[in-house]
């Protein structure tokens, strides 16, 4: 048994401005398949694309100096980079504003770290095959055009001494090529050399009829094929002409013919030819420009059920005469989209209308969901029988418009197959092949990974309407009612009511109090997510802000008998939004107010450092462990014990953090177990000549 052949390495551009990173996805990667070239920003890319070819770049989203969009965008500009797939990668990045922008550009993918290490090796490795496979077709078309072309200069020695019976000999031992000479007046072949009618499988005697073999030559190429013949005789020059013939059992051959005049003693004029089977040599033409028009237009960003009738409308005409496209959806099939030739578009759509399963006929495209393999039927013999074997309501259309073969191929994406493609041929003479198959198979491969994009894009954009949309009911119809509630309980608290009376209603104003906020909490949190969130920011005196904020939470440190402490005494303003900076000022006091055990402290900081003011919340209570510190600011995380003590929804932080960092500044936090927490964020300090500005 022969050894396996290990595939040729390809090179992996990956591309992150944190050295971690790199050496993260150098270690998921180390393969002898790959030879890894490493980039630590946007324009080290670049210039590592101009000089090299690459397989596939992995390209971090957010970096100083060119962001991974930008690199993309200067990628898709210039011929050399422009089909490189590129699967970006991504920590910040998570918006689906952004998710969409990156599959505009022409993103393969967009992956969330932390990563998956599978799912990033086999889409790598994905890549990697379709690019040693387009390296490998281009290889073996380059080798046979360079054959072609010496076969066809030693045809053309050969046949312009065709006379000599050594040389008739020498041409019919050729494989794929056929030597002949033809009498211009009446286009009747004197000789032609055995190969041909083995090639296109008519009898030699049919070849001795006058235009016989012109006669075999397509309709569409003939008038091509005779206009080289008579410039041959003309300009008495050599002449060649790629056309097609029709074989005896209808397939369609490619010949690159190459003709010349030979006169004899008599100066009587002939012609001799050469012709060389380059119907391999079509089909990889016609495969790599067919692939790559289909990858351009798949590439459009579009709506999910448009970017399968495109995909269906791009299999029609060149891979069969119908398109089905059933989406999967929990192993069920729907019919998604239909194409058919400008004559069978009545026939798609029947087609596409799915009867009950009926359990005598085999259900091709369940068969298909389930096995994951393609399914090819060469020759149609019952075209009824295949209506029913696919689903179809009106089995018997394909028995009236002469279904003669028909491949099943099924769409894989993310370890799953998500859809079945059912291209049928009702051209006479048209019959599918195992290239025909593997032309599908890869404008599946390729289409899978676009088509399940738009999907999970079209869920998500539905996700995020119906979050918008419950958003403006939580932000209207439920805090009005709120307002009304917490309003009348605040009237009620000032009438003469009895004591247990008295209870009811505080507890009824704080109950609407809490719900406000909440409220406004997650209205605030989504105006943040969807970057909608506006400051106002004017100067305003650092000490001001600290003061406020502390005399809204002296009531509830009063009650936990913590005492608050301020240390802001500097005489400088900041530019920032009032309101929101006692909004985050608060949250953070209010959290270690409820965090301090009593009888200790609290203690509230502001310091000019440079260009900014520190303002820092400093507590006495339980601390973070290390392994929590890093999720304080994500949203609707709680520390141990939050949830029991009823802190809320767990966004307070969150939404500090979006305020910060919508001023400019920066949010964090120290702390260590048993050792307190201090909470600290900056603010640029006020430059009073500047205008007030927003953003």
């Amino acid at each position: 048994m022969s050894a396996r052949t290990e595939p040729a390495p390809v090179d992996v551009l990956i591309v992150d401005d944190h050295e971690e990173n790199l050496v993260a996805l150098r270690a998921i990667l180390a393969s002898p398949e790959y030879r890894l070239v490493s980039a630590s920003s946007g324009e080290a890319a670049l210039a590592a694309l101009l000089r090299q070819e690459f397989s596939v770049v992995l390209l971090d989203v957010v970096m100083p100096g060119l962001s991974g969009f930008e690199v993309a965008n200067h990628m898709k500009q210039l011929e050399r980079t422009r089909h490189i797939p590129i699967l970006f990668l991504t920590a910040v990045a998570t918006d689906v504003s952004q998710i969409y922008e990156a599959y505009a550009i022409g993103a393969v993918d967009y992956l969330i770290k932390p990563l998956d290490v599978r799912a990033v090796r086999a889409k790598v490795a994905v890549l990697a095959d379709l690019f040693r496979q387009r390296r490998e077709i281009e290889r073996q078309a380059r080798l046979l055009a360079e054959a072609e072309r010496r076969e066809h200069e030693l045809r053309l020695a050969e046949v312009r001494v065709a006379s000599d019976e050594r040389y008739r000999k020498l041409i019919e031992g050729i494989d794929h090529t056929v030597g002949w000479s033809l009498q211009p007046d009446t286009l009747q072949l004197s000789f032609v050399s055995r190969q041909l009618p083995r090639i296109l499988g008519y009898t030699a005697e049919q070849y001795a009829a006058p235009r016989f073999w012109l006669d075999c030559v397509h309709p569409e190429d003939r008038d091509a094929l005779l206009a080289s013949f008579r410039r041959a005789l003309s300009e008495r020059s050599d002449q060649t002409c790629d056309h097609r013939s029709v074989a005896a059992d209808g397939r369609v051959v490619w010949f690159r013919t190459s003709v010349s005049v030979v006169g004899d003693q008599d100066g009587r004029l002939e012609l001799h030819g050469v012709s060389a089977d380059v119907t391999p040599l079509k089909h990889a033409e016609r495969a790599q420009h067919f692939l790559a028009e289909a990858t351009t237009a798949l590439a459009v960003p579009l709506e999910y059920r448009e970017t399968v009738t495109t995909l269906a409308r791009i299999a029609v005409p060149q891979l069969a005469d119908l398109c089905v496209i059933d989406a999967l959806d929990e192993g069920a099939a729907t019919m998604l989209a239909v194409a058919g030739a400008e004559h069978e578009s009545e026939l798609a759509r029947e087609l596409g209308e799915r009867a009950e399963h009926d359990p005598g006929h085999p259900c091709l495209v369940a068969q298909a969901a389930c096995s994951g393999r393609p399914t090819l039927i060469a020759d149609v013999a019952d075209p009824r029988w295949l209506g029913a074997a696919l689903g179809a309501a009106h089995p018997d259309r394909l028995q009236s418009a002469g279904a003669v073969s028909a491949m099943i191929v099924p769409l894989h994406a993310r370890g799953r197959v998500i859809a079945v493609a059912t291209l049928v041929s009702t051209t006479p003479g048209r019959r599918f092949g195992d290239d025909d198959l593997s032309l599908a198979e890869q404008l599946a491969t390729r289409a899978a990974l676009v088509v399940d994009n738009a999907r999970l894009f079209d869920e998500s954009r539905n996700a995020t309407r119906a979050r918008e949309e419950l958003l403006a009911v939580v932000s209207h119809d439920l805090r009005n009612p709120l307002s009304s509630i917490a309003l009348g309980a605040e009237r009620l608290r000032g009438a003469a009511l009895d004591e247990g009376l008295q209870r009811t209603v505080d507890i009824i104003f704080r109950a609407a109090r809490q719900m406000e906020r909440l409220v406004g909490d997650l209205v605030d949190f989504e105006q943040i997510k969807l970057k909608r969130l506006r400051v106002e920011r004017r100067a305003h005196a650092a000490a001001s802000l600290v003061s406020e904020a502390v005399e809204h939470l002296e009531a509830l440190a009063a009650d936990k008998s913590v005492t608050l402490e301020t240390d802001a005494s500097l005489a400088v303003d900041v530019l920032c939004d009032r309101e929101r900076v006692i909004q985050v000022l608060s949250n953070i006091l209010g959290n270690a107010v409820k965090f301090t055990p009593s009888g200790q402290g609290v203690k509230v900081v502001a310091r000019r450092i440079g260009s900014t003011v520190r303002f820092a919340v400093i507590d006495s209570g339980p601390g973070l462990p290390s392994e929590q510190l890093a999720h304080v600011f994500d949203r609707f995380w709680q520390g141990s014990g939050s949830r029991k003590a009823g802190l809320g929804l767990g966004l307070g932080l969150a939404i500090a953090k979006g305020i910060v960092e919508a001023h400019g500044g920066r949010i964090g936090v120290e702390s260590a177990a048993g050792r307190g927490a201090t909470f600290y964020f900056t603010l640029p300090v006020a430059e009073h000549e500047s205008p007030a500005a927003s953003a």
